[in-house]
């Protein structure tokens, strides 16, 4: 597998970026440098790290380079300042400076890109146009053709091999355009707003379609969005650029939490937020004490530890692991988000769920059992705090962040 490492990128459009970079070094806007000397900035001082395996996600508005940046990374466009390295097992390539020919041997073997617009050739069938990539490194017809039913099985087009793209829906070529980079067997896929053209029901269809794919072929995917929800849906990790300039990357729940500037927070204003946000984020803290509820006198409950909240009781052994829990003075099972329970049985459980479980999980969850509330576990079992309908609401209503003053106070300290 195979990682990315950019540092310092620039893209300068015109025959004078030295002044260009003269300008931004002097701190001046890429408004104010087009002014003053006609090149445009493409992509100013751009540094980001990708991981091996991971799916990262670029966005902006239009206009804001991520498509410039993309490009710059397998040359397309030729950066004009900075560095970018594929990190592959068998050693760093500097993309910059390849020759042609070497360029050629990346782009066949480590880089496949899949573009907005299909880039299918009508006159070849499904099947070919699949394993073109194949076809161009002079891979054997009988070979080539195995693998392609492979990958096409995999897209879900096996059936349309012998088809034309003329004769498939959009989501459908798509598809293809997907088929013949994977059949590449490239190990990183550079797709540039693959989804943007479809229809949304088609749109949502191919998120999902490359987030299982992406469980299953494990590739480094670096995806090119003006869709934030999209970009919520794929991202392992996240980058919002402006003026040619990343101005904040990290998880999905990091950025809609903790957006560090104006724009970014603009941004992030409408996003649905229900499938990033965690239990984490939005659970209530709880202080954890040893010394024993009086509601409990008149119960035989024996715990070393209590946790109290309003009217619920949580009894916790040791190592602060729930056993059993007392709602007005009522004793509740303590069971996993995922058990099995009838109707019957609901009004007398509290759920635990994990730290990770996502906010529309747990409306899922609430739909389906009691008013009682969540109780929120780490990793390890112990607990972490309690989860109401009052901190739902509130997590989807402000997107996690617990104090908006104090987090405009932070955004104003960075900036």
């Amino acid at each position: 597998m195979a990682g990315i490492r950019a540092k310092g990128v620039y893209k300068i459009f015109g025959n004078r970026p030295e002044a260009a970079l003269e300008l931004l070094d002097q701190g001046k806007t890429k408004g104010e440098v087009q002014a003053e000397t006609g090149q445009v900035v493409g992509v100013q001082n751009v540094s980001f790290e990708l991981e091996s395996g991971s799916l990262f996600v670029i966005m902006g508005l239009s206009g804001s380079g991520k498509s410039t940046l993309l490009r710059c990374i397998n040359r397309l466009v030729e950066p004009t300042a900075g560095e970018i390295v594929i990190e592959a097992e068998e050693g760093d390539i500097e993309i910059a400076s390849l020759s042609r020919k070497a360029l050629r041997r990346v782009r066949e073997k480590k880089i496949a890109m899949i573009f907005q617009h299909f880039a299918l050739f009508p006159y070849r069938t499904v099947l070919s146009n699949a394993t073109f990539g194949l076809e161009i490194q002079g891979m054997g017809k009988k070979e080539r053709s195995r693998k392609g039913m492979e990958i096409l099985e995999l897209v879900g087009l096996k059936e349309w091999a012998d088809s034309y793209p003329d004769q498939l829906s959009g989501g459908m070529q798509q598809r293809v355009g997907l088929a013949r980079a994977l059949a590449s067997e490239g190990e990183i896929l550079l797709m540039d707003e693959p989804f943007s053209a479809l229809d949304p029901l088609i749109r949502v269809y191919m998120q999902t379609e490359l987030v299982r794919l992406q469980q299953e072929i494990k590739r480094t995917i670096l995806v090119v969005s003006h869709d934030l929800d999209e970009a919520l849906k794929l991202g392992d990790r996240i980058a919002i650029m402006e003026d040619g300039r990343i101005v904040q990357a990290g998880t999905p729940e990091n950025i809609i939490v903790n957006p560090r500037t104006e724009y970014v927070a603009k941004f992030v204003e409408q996003a649905d937020a229900t499938g990033v946000l965690t239990a984490r984020t939005i659970a209530k803290s709880v202080s954890v004490t040893s010394e024993r509820p009086r509601e409990l006198q008149a119960q035989k409950a024996k715990a070393p530890y209590f946790v109290m909240d309003e009217d619920l009781i949580c009894c916790m052994d040791e190592n602060h692991r729930p056993v059993t829990c007392f709602r007005n003075g009522k004793a509740l099972k303590v069971k996993g988000l995922d058990s099995s329970l009838d109707d019957a049985d609901l009004c007398d459980v509290v759920f635990c769920a994990k730290e990770d479980t996502s906010v529309r999980e747990l409306m899922e969850a609430r739909l389906k059992s009691s008013d009682n509330p969540f109780i929120v576990l780490s990793s390890q079992g112990k607990f972490r705090g309690i989860i109401t309908e009052h901190e739902i609401l509130r997590g989807i209503l402000e997107k996690g962040r617990t104090d908006l003053e104090a987090s405009e106070g932070e955004r104003e300290g960075e900036s």
